[in-house]
């Protein structure tokens, strides 16, 4: 038997007590640096508008949803 005995407590446990602060540090510093986008879209979208509505009977049986001149 050796003289000296080897220490078998491994690696110690990381302590999680400041990550919510950790955490919430750099939620507040992205959401104070983030710039909001200030342009315009390229792409102009068009709604369609309705001319007809008619109440359905059964709306159980809508397949299909017709929208423009009739």
């Amino acid at each position: 038997m050796s003289r000296f005995k080897e220490k078998k407590g491994g690696t110690p446990a990381i302590s999680t007590a400041s990550l919510p602060d950790i955490i919430f540090m750099l939620l507040f510093f992205f959401m104070v640096t983030t710039v909001m986008r200030e342009v315009d879209l390229k792409v102009k979208i068009t709604l369609p508008q309705a001319t007809e509505v008619t109440k359905l009977e059964d709306k159980a049986l809508v397949d299909y949803l017709y929208i423009g001149p009739p």
